[in-house]
């Protein structure tokens, strides 16, 4: 029992009900972003209920993008009513429920659906997408400045830890009751409902609403009080320079980690991965972020958030340039017209390499963006973070359009311009001036 102990990260700290409480909606919610959002639904929506090549792709980056876009939009008022009403935990649990229910729904779409699958998955997705706001929010509660990031990369880690799960009951199902087939997934989409809906259930138990003095505005409705709230705050943005530099920096890397999660199959496959290849490297990149996380986990609160962060950077940025000079040699392979297949085992080190830039930095941010948050604008504070990190998505175009237009190893340099960016707003960070600015009266 003292070995583990000492393997528990969390082990001296106080509230472990509500810190294992806060966790568990990190574990519900990666049905959605697996099952749904990264491996099965959009195929489903393009194969069973579009079923036309000549629109499927453009019907369904409407639908994903008028979703992130909605949520990116909403995130900084919604926050702000959560702080004025102190109902953080109840925008939470609403959203959990929600996003679980609607889940369920998708398994009842049919062939042809098209306007029930989007008015399904739309506030779905959305429910799912703010759901991450209102929980990072409660991260400055649970953990004093110098633990943040030991939480934030645990809780990280677990929620890895149930996508990996989750992916082996999904092949296993495939395998075993013959579901290989895009029209038998309906019964995934209800599990991964059924999935978020009880792990949701000890977050409603045991998470309490922070205690925080808060500045109220009496007389005014919801929404009022929340656009007051918010415009109080860019006001006063100036004082938080810092702080919004992360969020700026977040933005720019926040694109690169988008790139990771909707295109890191595509560009396999593009190299010569098939089916089976697919699955395991996705299964890679999982376990390789479950090893990224340990790293902010054990070390954040001592080598410093920035420093951390820049870290994780630079190994992104090479890994990026790296994987350019792969794409390039790939190209002139394939126009020399030489025979044999070109070696595949780089993409596998470039795998493990982004599956790790996806762990370390997700949780690093998280716990950055916390350690520089006002005490009594948490949520506010995680809204405007919702706000770029949703905005990562819709600027994921630019590498799109490169690769269509120029070729993938042009994009890929278009990836490691985001990156260098973000290193640079990243470096101009003074984490010690944003957490005083944060305390300040």
């Amino acid at each position: 029992m003292k070995i583990l102990r000492r393997l528990y990260p969390l082990a001296q700290l106080p509230h472990q009900r509500q810190l294992w409480a806060w966790i568990s909606f990190d574990v519900a919610n990666q049905s959605f972003t697996l099952i749904i959002n990264t491996l099965l639904f959009s195929i489903f929506f393009s194969q069973v209920v579009v079923k036309n090549d000549a629109i499927d792709d453009r019907i369904w980056a409407l639908t994903y993008g008028g979703s992130m876009l909605l949520t990116a939009l909403v995130s900084p008022i919604a926050g702000a009513a959560a702080d004025e009403r102190a109902w953080k935990k109840r925008f939470l649990i609403g959203s959990g429920l929600i996003c679980g229910l609607l889940t369920c729904a998708l398994g009842w779409i049919q062939p042809g659906q098209i306007g029930w699958a989007v008015l399904i998955y739309v506030p779905a997705n959305f429910a799912f997408s703010i759901g991450e706001n209102f929980l990072a929010s409660f991260l400055p509660s649970l953990a004093k400045p110098d633990q943040v990031g030991r939480v934030s990369g645990f809780s990280w880690a677990c929620a890895y830890g149930a996508a990996l799960v989750l992916l082996i009951l999904t092949a296993g199902a495939m395998i075993f009751f013959h579901l290989e087939a895009a029209n038998a997934w309906r019964p995934f989409f209800v599990f991964a409902g059924l999935w978020f809906m009880a792990f949701t259930i000890p977050t409603y138990l045991w998470l309490e609403e922070p205690h925080v003095v808060r500045t109220l505005h009496p007389g005014r409705n919801l929404l009022t009080a929340g656009f007051v709230r918010l415009a109080e705050t860019l006001r006063e943005f100036t004082r938080y320079r810092d702080l919004g530099l992360l969020m700026l920096s977040s933005l720019f890397y926040g694109t690169g980690m988008s790139v990771v999660v909707f295109f890191a199959s595509k560009l396999a496959a593009e190299y010569g991965f098939q089916q089976v290849d697919l699955v395991v490297f996705v299964a890679v990149i999982t376990v390789s972020g479950i090893i990224g996380t340990i790293v902010p986990t054990l070390y954040q609160d001592r080598l410093g958030h920035r420093r951390s962060v820049v870290i994780f950077l630079v190994i992104w940025l090479l890994t990026a340039l790296g994987f350019a000079l792969y794409a390039h040699l790939h190209e002139v392979h394939v126009r020399s017209g030489v025979a044999g297949i070109y070696p595949t085992w780089p993409l596998w080190l470039i795998g493990n390499l982004l599956g790790f830039g996806l762990g370390s930095l997700g949780s690093s941010n998280r716990a950055f963006v916390s350690y520089m948050a006002p005490p009594n604008r948490e949520a506010e504070v995680f809204g405007i973070w919702g706000l770029m990190w949703k905005l990562s998505a819709v600027t994921t175009f630019p590498f799109a359009w490169v690769k269509d237009t120029v070729g993938t190893a042009q994009a890929l340099l278009v990836l490691a311009a985001f990156l260098t960016v973000g290193l640079v707003l990243t470096l101009r960070i003074d984490e010690r001036r944003g957490l005083a600015a944060a305390n300040a009266p």
